[in-house]
């Protein structure tokens, strides 16, 4: 593949390699993200750094590129955007098909998160091609990371491993805001069960849906009201939605089984064991035997605006702003390791039928972090 000769050109390459996340329904057998993170870190060695494949999972590794200055003691700065998309089952377009028209650039991943992370390396190239890499006081990191889309994997297998920074930017469609919070994500599985029998004796059974349907009553009368006045000043309300419903077997038999998704959003100091427990508890009260399984979780972000670093990119964006959406950022960050989220596009064409990025936005992207990496090279002189 020839290499590319702008910014637009390397996203079209990005979104030419499938790199669909396998969970669930992907909507093609063209699944994890070997391919793209080869091409990444390709891509990152021809600008003559060290670059590491590590994988997590069998042909889903993380992408960590590092541009050390000579000086040891440097601060720490990182791109983060994540390798995978979501399914493409149901797309109206071709999803690997980068066509531009209509001054935009479409297919799966060129919003969310393709675009902002070829925005990054676009960046990263003109800056390491330039003379301020050799006068550079600022270690800079290019992470791109797999299975962000279910289960955050890749970073949680970087935050094991003790990665620091002194700010990361978790490339994400924010329209070039500073996300400093979002809310978490506590996902769960709820089960009933009954008595199965044939289906024109239903007294001799015990009905597994009706069941659910007392749990519904308690998530939509109890549990919604109650978790809404968990509240914070700027997320909003914790909120919780029943996403996915199925039971029984067949028509005629009294189904012995049935199975809910839930999805709760909660907001940054909530007890997150302490919530999971309050929905066990309150859907035991009415049915005992209730299971309540825990699918996934992933925790709030709240970053702190006022840090230096996170002030000085505030003021090269368009301001500090939250989102509803999780990120790798809430997996990484911590005291010694500050995350917020940043890049082009909008988060409204993420995941949909016929994705696209505007090509000026994608532009601007690469503007916006190539003043960011000059505005962190000048604080430290």
């Amino acid at each position: 593949m020839p290499a590319p000769h702008n910014v637009v050109e390397l996203l079209q390459d990005l979104v030419a390699i499938p790199s669909v996340n396998p969970q669930g329904n992907p909507g093609t057998d063209r699944v994890g993200e070997q391919a793209m993170a080869e091409y990444v870190a390709e891509f990152l060695r021809t600008l003559g750094t060290e670059v590491t494949i590590d994988p997590v999972e069998p042909g889903r590794p993380n992408v960590i590129a590092s541009f050390a200055p000579k000086q040891p003691d440097a601060p720490r700065l990182a791109f983060a955007p994540h390798l995978d998309t979501v399914s493409v089952a149901g797309m109206t377009i071709a999803p690997f098909d980068p066509v531009i028209r209509d001054g935009k650039l479409w297919g799966r991943g060129s919003s969310d998160t393709k675009g902002p992370m070829a925005a990054a390396l676009w960046a990263v190239r003109e800056w390491a091609q330039s003379p301020a890499r050799a006068q550079s006081h600022i270690h800079w990191i290019f992470l791109a990371l797999m299975g962000e889309e279910a289960g955050n994997d890749g970073a949680h297998a970087l935050a094991k491993k003790g990665f620091s920074s002194d700010l990361t930017l978790v490339l994400e469609p924010t329209e070039l805001g500073v996300v400093t919070a979002h809310k978490g994500a506590l996902w769960l599985e709820i089960l009933t069960s009954g008595t199965a029998c044939h289906g024109s004796t239903p007294d001799q059974g015990r009905n597994a849906i009706y069941a659910m349907r007392r749990v519904l009553e308690i998530i939509e009368d109890k549990l919604i009201p109650d978790l809404a006045r968990q509240s914070h000043p700027k997320l909003g309300p914790t909120t919780l939605n029943a996403g996915v419903i199925s039971g029984g077997s067949k028509i005629n038999i009294v189904p012995d089984h049935c199975r809910l998704e839930v999805d709760c959003r909660f907001v940054p100091g909530i007890d997150v064991e302490k919530l999971r427990g309050k929905i066990e508890t309150d859907l035991q009260a009415v049915v005992p035997d209730v299971v309540v399984r825990l699918q996934r979780h992933s925790p709030p972000l709240y970053t702190n605006e006022s840090l230096p670093w996170v002030r000085r990119l505030g003021e090269q964006s368009r301001g500090f702003t939250t989102a509803p959406w999780f990120s790798d950022a809430s997996v990484l960050s911590g005291p010694q390791c500050p995350a917020v989220c940043v890049g082009p596009g909008s988060i409204a064409q993420a995941h949909t039928k016929d994705e696209f990025i505007l090509l000026r936005n994608l532009e601007d992207g690469a503007e916006f972090f190539s003043r960011w990496m000059q505005t962190a090279e000048k604080s430290t002189e």
